[in-house]
């Protein structure tokens, strides 16, 4: 454990790390498929009575964005500490 309250641990950083980077992703993800493919051309298969908008699409996109790069984060996260075995592992006091 850490000697100082406010210091996070390993794990909390990490998971930091994946969600503030995957919402980076999303954020420019967003403006770029967004700035080619128009909501209301993706609204033309709903049907009228359902209640989503414009509003509704881009929140959908971006969300959807940022899931699928929360997991791309994770998992490249993953892969790099199980390639990567901590310096002290084979340390013996």
């Amino acid at each position: 454990m850490s000697t100082h309250p406010s210091e996070l641990t390993r794990r909390a950083r990490a998971i930091g790390a994946v969600v503030w980077a995957s919402f980076l992703a999303a954020s420019v993800g967003t403006m770029f498929f967004f700035a080619f493919v128009a909501p209301d051309d993706l609204l033309g298969s709903i049907p009228a009575g359902d209640h989503l908008d414009r509003i509704g699409v881009y929140s959908l996109g971006f969300f959807g964005l940022w899931a699928l790069s929360a997991l791309a984060s994770a998992l490249t996260l993953y892969i790099h500490g199980q390639s990567n075995p901590r310096p002290d592992a084979g340390a013996q006091s």
